[in-house]
């Protein structure tokens, strides 16, 4: 039976086009609710020798997805601005900085064995200590996976640790989405700017 709905457009495919939408899609959301500055946070790309230093520091590799985004943002200038609901991004300096709140969560996780079934975690993903801090805002986090680049929020409420997406690419896709759905409140002080989640 014919609809007069028109289904979405497919989203574009590719981690850098990807997330180029996304971003671009971000930018005329703020733009519509008087916010256009905030997308003025996001810093310029990394350098690639940036990520290959901090690839031998930590002695493995950054995710593809994750790669792409900090060679197109590497993080955000301010620290009183988030454009990840109340999250900042992380500059890839802070990745060593974060290390040992990252490992601090993980070591959490693995003290409470139930956790493993509703966090969506491999087993593999729940040993391994190679992952890479993307988002942070207090105990709020959101962390990859270095070997499977699947993306991951942390925090103090159980489970400490929850699957958001396949992907980094994914995961910001998601997150523009949810912004688009209106699921997110827009939140302009003295004290910085950041989307806040509606309660549900």
């Amino acid at each position: 039976m014919p609809t007069d709905k028109t289904p979405p457009a497919p989203r574009p495919v590719g981690d850098q086009v990807s997330l180029v939408d996304s971003f671009r899609r971000l930018a005329a959301w703020l733009k519509e609710h008087d916010a256009a500055v905030l997308m003025q946070s996001l810093s310029p790309g990394a350098k690639p020798i940036q990520l290959s230093k901090l690839e031998h520091k930590l002695g493995f590799t950054v995710p593809k997805g994750l790669r792409a985004l900090w060679l197109m943002h590497d993080g955000q200038r301010r620290g009183d601005e988030a454009i990840i609901g109340t999250l900042q991004l992380l500059p890839i300096a802070w990745v060593l900085n974060e290390r040992a709140a990252t490992v601090a969560l993980l070591k959490r996780f693995r003290a409470e064995p139930d956790q493993l079934k509703k966090s969506g975690l491999s087993a593999d993903e729940a040993q391994s200590d190679q992952w890479f801090p993307v988002a942070k805002r207090g105990k709020d986090c959101v962390i990859v996976n270095a070997t499977t680049g699947r993306v991951f929020a942390g925090g103090e409420s159980a489970p400490c640790l929850k699957l958001l997406a396949g992907s980094v690419p994914q995961w910001l896709a998601n997150y523009v989405e949810a912004v688009e759905r209106d699921e997110y409140a827009l939140v302009l002080g003295p004290d910085g700017a950041f989307l806040e989640p509606r309660s549900e």
